[in-house]
């Protein structure tokens, strides 16, 4: 299945940049679904992380690798090697940067790969409730990016107690 999301920052590139790309490991800032975040490995492009772990709302712990970071292009693209349910084969996701005068178009692009009979039958619903965390991510980002804070359902999970606070 493909999942492809976008939205318009008004922000320049490199300030949603530092955000997606400088600061991979640190999306729990911002990023409402995640509880916490990690960054783990060698060094890519001096600050990033190669890989990260994130918890996550309703799904747990994944591991996520970065397997191409391009900040010239303002890209990149991080694969989940652990944390799927057993029958999701391969989860990828690219994120791309492009610049429209002073605002910035975040897309982002996933392929989840399903396996088995359970896979066919388990992907519309994860199709659903994949595409909605998305939409939610990057409307989060956008909030975040724009104002400097994060998004009031974020803010209010923080509050709560539920989340890692900046």
């Amino acid at each position: 299945m493909r999942i492809s999301t976008e939205i318009v920052v008004d922000k320049p590139i490199a300030a949603v940049w530092e955000v997606v790309g400088t600061q991979f490991a640190e999306a729990h800032l911002w990023a409402s679904i995640l509880n916490h975040t990690e960054g783990h490995g060698r060094k890519i492009d001096e600050r990033v992380c190669e890989s990260r772990t994130c918890d996550i709302q309703g799904m747990g712990r994944t591991l996520e690798k970065l397997t191409a970071f391009d900040p010239a292009a303002h890209a990149l693209t991080y694969e989940v090697m652990e944390g799927f349910p057993f029958f999701v084969e391969r989860g990828v996701n690219r994120w791309r940067l492009v610049e429209e005068g002073s605002r910035t178009r975040v897309i982002s692009n996933a392929e989840i790969v399903t396996k088995g009979v359970i896979g066919v039958l388990m992907s519309p619903m994860m199709k659903m409730q994949m595409s909605g965390m998305m939409r939610r991510t990057l409307e989060d980002l956008k909030y975040y990016v724009e104002r400097g804070v994060p998004h009031p359902r974020k803010q209010k999970a923080m509050a709560a107690g539920r989340l890692a606070r900046a």
